[in-house]
């Protein structure tokens, strides 16, 4: 069985799997890897004729 229950070392021990965290990536590493699509145009769904119409009554 290759499973975490069967390691015989326990994890709170200094050889246990869970001794420190991950490394965390780097701030520059994590904006460069999100890619930046331009805004959404705020007017797009609008109707400006309709709009208009139901202002002027």
């Amino acid at each position: 069985m290759d499973t975490r229950d069967d390691d015989p070392t326990p994890a709170g021990t200094p050889d246990g799997p869970y001794r420190t965290l991950p490394p965390s990536p780097r701030l520059d590493d994590a904006l460069a890897a999100v890619d930046p699509g331009p805004p959404p145009d705020p007017f797009a769904g609008r109707n400006v004729d309709q709009h208009a119409a139901l202002r002027d009554h």
